[in-house]
């Protein structure tokens, strides 16, 4: 079984969705305006890190992926767990 480049970037981005989520979290707690942007501008530098590492063995067809690869789980990872650790926070603020 071999891993393909398009496999290495979902697992890179659905990892950087969990991060993101969290630091998220930490870094803006209830400004969600910032919150969103912040995502946007990591999944943007997650297209310019896998352009980097692995857009030269793709084959030409394939130059969609850089993009698509990975954004729907990058998108829900982000928001589960940004949206857990606000209300594991706000549980805890309540007692």
């Amino acid at each position: 079984m071999t891993i393909t480049y398009t496999d290495r970037m979902f697992w890179l981005r659905a990892g950087l969705g969990v991060v993101a989520g969290a630091a998220a979290q930490f870094l803006f707690d209830t400004d969600y305006p910032t919150g969103i942007l912040f995502a946007v501008v990591v999944y943007l530098g997650s297209y310019y890190l896998v352009r980097h590492l692995w857009g030269g063995k793709l084959k030409p067809g394939d130059s969609r992926k850089l993009i698509t690869a990975g954004l729907g789980s990058y998108a829900l990872l982000f928001l589960f767990f940004w949206i857990l650790l606000f209300t594991l926070g706000a549980h805890y603020l309540t007692l």
